[in-house]
């Protein structure tokens, strides 16, 4: 993913942030997703490709084994390895998922959030403007490319990127491409892909593994529907960044530390509260708690 760009806007309170919003939102015809932080210094990547879990990175298939070894069953409906990481990405598990939503309120929500140890931390949201280019849908062959990844080992992911020579990236001619699609490595990717799309041309383009993407999920579960949420899922990480035609550029709305618990309470007016955000029962269950435990 890309680092967020100028300019980078102060909220101060919710309605100045859904006047400066409306304006971003209506400057392009691109697809708009947002992504709040209550850290404005993290880096919006996929937790997978966190900085502190480049060991986790590294171990991404043993990891992701490890989970469906000991759940089996929770994963009996999920027909694509897509699927899966949803519901890793669900309980926890950090994968080349990035949580987004289309509703720049809910993203505010989750950039007023404090702290653990209630340090006073400024949080953001990220907002993404998405080329049609990079929108894809959960069966679309490219996400499959690139969620399928997370079959392939450390050694064989390098393999992948070395690949390319130290050349810079860019698309590959024809011959290029066959010779890629031809290397044991890709190969194996195929066998992978073409476990859930029998279909699938084993044309790969390998400047695609590099490319993320927005992606529309199925709006199978509760907490997708209720957080209006979608994903930007994340390829391999190229040996220098490569500048794409077609990227998603962002802009950072910085929510200062001593605003998050005004701008929290204005949510809650409008309905954007932890049991809607997160509409499990235990979740429903703490607030009602809360609500009338201390009164």
């Amino acid at each position: 993913m890309p680092k967020p760009v100028t300019p980078s806007i102060t909220v101060l309170d919710i309605s100045s942030f859904i006047s400066e919003i409306t304006k971003y939102a209506s400057s392009s015809h691109d697809l708009k997703c947002y992504r709040g932080q209550q850290d404005a210094s993290w880096p919006a990547v996929p937790s997978l490709m966190r900085p502190d879990l480049v060991g986790l990175e590294r171990c991404e298939k043993r990891a992701i084994r490890d989970l469906m070894s000991v759940h089996p069953n929770e994963f009996n409906e999920d027909r694509t390895m897509f699927d899966r990481l949803v519901r890793m990405q669900h309980f926890g598990l950090p994968t080349r998922l990035m949580d987004v939503s289309v509703n720049p309120l809910i993203a505010l929500y989750f950039a007023t959030e404090e702290s653990s140890d209630h340090e006073a931390l400024d949080g953001c949201v990220v907002a993404l403007s998405v080329p049609s280019e990079r929108e894809k849908y959960y069966d679309s062959d490219s996400v499959a490319c690139i969620a399928n990844l997370a079959n392939m080992t450390a050694d064989e992911k390098d393999a992948i990127i070395a690949l390319r020579g130290s050349r810079e990236l860019g698309t590959p001619s024809r011959d290029e491409r066959t010779r890629v699609n031809e290397d044991p490595t890709i190969q194996r990717l195929h066998q992978f892909i073409k476990e859930e799309k029998p279909h699938f041309l084993p044309i790969i383009n390998p400047i695609d593994l590099f490319k993320p993407y927005y992606v529309h999920p199925k709006m199978s579960n509760r907490r997708i529907l209720a957080q209006s949420g979608g994903f930007i899922i994340s390829g391999l990480t190229p040996p220098v960044p490569i500048k794409f035609a077609k990227r998603i550029e962002t802009t950072l709305y910085v929510v200062p530390a001593n605003k998050k618990q005004g701008i929290r309470e204005s949510l809650k007016l409008l309905g954007i509260n932890e049991s809607t955000v997160y509409p499990e029962l235990d979740r429903a269950a703490k607030r009602i708690k809360n609500t009338y435990a201390y009164n």
